[in-house]
């Protein structure tokens, strides 16, 4: 699952740990993915992006899902009625969950930062969860849905919050008895804002979530209440959102 530092340590230690590339890691990932019922950190980001969903229009509008994994936030996106959700995703074993799910939707294998399917100006909203800190090249990436997007475009980012990964939170799972880890590229905030800035995106939303009492009960499920004591109030999550300016 989904961890910090803390989290589970004490149950953890004994398993043989590595770290392996975004792509590598979930295909590994992909079978199990989308059984995490006691996932504090995708509890928390659900309620953070569904906040940030909430205040935009999608109505015949064309959304692009970058790192869209097994579509776990396409059934929100397809309640606000877009015309069309389209997906990019770098792992194989996750578009093949995808393509289980959604067979007509347009999905594509996302690499070297291209986007080469879509046009110029094509789309209306880009929206990317839990997926900027395994993009190595953010300049290179950022260029590129800057360029597939329309002006007073929509931009709804979650990741893991780069305080936490200075700190040395994680993202891992288990797979065959051993802990994987899953590269991590830290951005700070202020890259993200000041590259956000040259791209001419004006930010109209921000949110941090903490580990706090929204999740406890996750925590009391997994017996576990000396991690969420040593974890508690510690940033975990950012949302921000972006506008694309004339």
């Amino acid at each position: 699952m989904l961890s910090l530092t803390n989290l589970k340590n004490r149950l953890i230690h004994r398993y043989r740990t590595r770290e392996i590339t975004p792509p590598k890691a979930y295909n590994k990932w992909a079978s199990t993915y989308d059984a995490q019922p006691d996932n504090p950190i995708l509890f928390l980001d659900d309620l953070l992006f569904k906040n940030m969903l909430g205040q935009i229009g999608l109505r015949g509008k064309r959304v692009v899902d970058i790192g869209c994994g097994t579509g776990r936030y396409w059934p929100d996106i397809s309640r606000k009625d877009p015309a069309e959700i389209i997906g990019y995703e770098a792992s194989s074993g996750m578009l093949e969950k995808i393509r289980q799910k959604y067979p007509q939707a347009k999905t594509w294998l996302h690499a070297d930062n291209s986007l080469k399917e879509l046009g110029n100006s094509s789309c209306d909203a880009i929206v990317s969860t839990l997926v900027i800190a395994h993009i190595r090249n953010l300049p290179a990436e950022w260029k590129e849905w800057n360029r597939v997007l329309k002006p007073n475009g929509d931009i709804l980012i979650t990741d893991f919050h780069p305080v936490a990964l200075q700190r040395g939170a994680n993202r891992s799972f288990m797979h065959n008895d051993k802990l994987i880890y899953i590269k991590n590229h830290i951005h700070t905030l202020d890259k993200v804002r000041k590259l956000a800035a040259k791209m001419n995106w004006k930010e109209v939303g921000f949110a941090e979530s903490r580990i706090d009492q929204r999740v406890q009960h996750i925590f009391e499920r997994l017996d576990v209440m000396e991690a969420y004591r040593d974890s508690f109030d510690q940033l975990v999550l950012y949302g921000i959102h972006f506008r694309k300016e004339d």
